[in-house]
C-alpha cells in the first residue's frame, strides 16, 4: 500500500501498518485535528492526528534502520509509532484535564486489550499485532515510556524520537511557518548506539542539527502551541464541557465533531460557549500576567494560585463583576506545557566525540544549555470574557491581586 505524505514523500506501508490504519481506533484519529483549535490562528493547521501517527511510524522505522536494529525490533517500533496516540482525546490536549488519568495509560490499555473503545468493530488491536509477531505488552510499554530496552524506548519517547521529528516538521508545514523546519535526515544518520551504556547518542557532526531541532521546538511552542487565540478557544471549549447540564460521557472516544455536536445539546451555557467557538466569536483577554516582566505581580499571582483553584478565582471574579456562570474564564496555564510536552526542560542526549568518548550535549552546547534554562515567558494567569465586560473584569482582577 502506497501513501503520499506531504512531509516524508511516497510511503510504502507494511502489511502491519496497513492493517492497523484500517482499524476503527485508528480511523477515529482521521477525524481529530492534530492541533486542536490552532487553525483559528493558522488556517492551514487542520491536519489530522492520523497523518501524524503514520509519519511517526515511518520515522520510527527509519530510525531503527539507521541504528542497524533487527527487523523484529523495527516492526515493533513501527507499531508503537503508529499506535502512540490511539487513545488521544479530541481537540489535541485541550480536554486532557478532564480525564481521570493519563491518556498514555489509556492508550497502553487499548493496545494490550485491557480496555476497548465503544466503536463498531473495536477491540482487535492486540490480535492484529500478535498475528504479525508483535507483542502488545511491549508496544504498550514503549508508549507508556516503561520499556526495559533503553534504545528502543528512546526512539518512541526520548530526547530525539519519532514523535518530535514528525510533529515539528508536520505542524510547521501545515501552519505555513518556518519555525519547525529541521534537518531530520542529518539527525537520523548521525544517531548511533552506545553499546556500553545501551543508549542512543549523536555523533559530534550531528550536534548542529540537534541544536536546530531544539530551537525549532522552542519557537513552535511560543508561536503555535502557546498562541493566545488558540488558548482562549480551548478554554472556552473546556468550560463548555465543565458547565454542561448533560455531561458528555465517553468524550475521550469521540471525534472533534461529535464533541461539538454533543455540547450544542448539553444545556444553554454550553451551547452559547461552543457556538461562539465554532463561529470564532471568541472571548478576549481582560487581565493577563506573564511569568516575566512584572516580577511583583507574578509573585502575587503564584501565591494566590497556591491557595485557590482557577474555578474558585473565577467564581470570585464573576461575583465581583456582577456576571453569571460562563461569562468569565480564569486560565492558569502554569503547567500546560509540562502536560503536553514534558521534554521541554529535560534533555539528556549524549554526544559521541571524534575521540570516541561520549559526553552530555549540555556540556558541549551553550545553545542547548540556554534553551533548557530559558525562563518561561508564558502567561501564568489570565481572565477571558466578552469585550463588553473587559473593564469590569479587569478592575476586579486588579483588586484581587492588590
Amino acid at each position: 500500500m502506497l501513501i503520499n505524505d506531504p512531509i516524508h514523500g511516497l510511503l510504502r506501508l507494511t502489511d502491519l501498518q496497513r492493517q492497523l490504519i484500517a482499524l476503527p481506533e485508528l480511523a477515529r484519529l482521521s477525524w481529530i485535528k492534530q492541533l486542536g483549535l490552532s487553525f483559528q490562528s493558522f488556517p492551514g493547521g487542520t491536519h489530522s492526528r492520523l497523518c501524524h501517527v503514520i509519519g511517526a511510524s515511518h520515522v520510527a522505522g527509519e530510525m531503527a534502520r539507521a541504528l542497524g536494529l533487527p527487523d523484529k525490533e523495527t516492526t515493533l517500533l513501527q507499531a508503537a509509532g503508529m499506535l502512540h496516540d490511539v487513545g488521544h482525546t479530541p481537540f489535541s490536549h485541550a480536554l486532557e484535564t478532564l480525564l481521570p488519568g493519563d491518556h498514555m495509560h489509556y492508550t497502553r490499555d487499548l493496545v494490550t486489550g485491557a480496555a476497548v473503545m465503544k466503536l463498531p468493530g473495536a477491540g482487535q488491536l492486540p490480535r492484529v499485532l500478535e498475528r504479525h509477531g508483535v507483542d502488545p505488552v511491549q508496544v504498550g510499554a514503549l508508549i507508556e515510556g516503561k520499556h526495559r530496552e533503553r534504545v528502543l524506548q528512546s526512539i518512541i519517547f526520548g530526547d530525539v524520537d519519532c514523535d518530535q521529528l514528525d510533529y515539528l516538521l508536520r505542524d510547521s508545514y501545515f501552519c505555513g511557518i518556518s519555525h519547525g523546519k529541521i534537518d531530520h535526515y542529518r539527525i537520523l544518520y548521525t544517531l548511533k548506539v552506545d553499546r556500553d551504556r545501551q543508549e542512543v547518542v549523536i555523533e559530534e557532526k550531528g550536534v548542529d542539527a540537534i541544536e536546530e531541532m531544539l530551537v525549532a521546538r522552542d519557537h513552535m511552542y511560543s508561536a503555535v502551541y502557546g498562541h493566545k487565540t488558540g488558548r482562549i478557544g480551548e478554554m472556552m471549549l473546556l468550560r463548555a464541557m465543565q458547565l454542561a447540564e448533560r455531561p458528555v460521557e465517553g468524550f475521550q472516544e469521540m471525534t472533534d465533531h461529535e464533541v461539538l455536536t454533543r455540547l450544542e445539546d448539553a444545556g444553554e451555557l454550553s451551547r452559547v460557549l461552543i457556538r461562539r467557538v465554532i463561529f470564532r466569536d471568541l472571548y478576549k483577554s481582560a487581565f493577563r500576567v506573564d511569568s516575566a516582566g512584572r516580577d511583583d505581580m507574578a509573585s502575587r499571582v503564584m501565591r494566590l494560585v497556591e491557595k485557590k483553584s482557577a474555578r474558585e478565582l473565577e467564581t470570585e471574579i464573576i461575583r465581583g463583576a456582577g456576571l453569571g456562570a460562563g461569562d468569565v474564564i480564569v486560565d492558569l496555564p502554569v503547567n500546560v506545557f509540562k502536560l503536553s510536552e514534558p521534554r521541554l526542560k529535560s534533555f539528556n542526549l549524549r554526544v559521541l566525540r571524534k575521540t570516541g568518548e561520549t559526553v552530555p550535549l549540555l556540556s558541549l552546547s551553550a545553545l542547548a544549555r540556554a534553551l533548557t534554562q530559558k525562563e518561561s515567558t508564558h502567561t501564568i494567569f489570565a481572565t477571558y470574557c466578552d469585550t463588553s465586560h473587559r473593564e469590569r473584569v479587569a478592575a476586579v482582577c486588579e483588586k484581587l491581586m492588590a
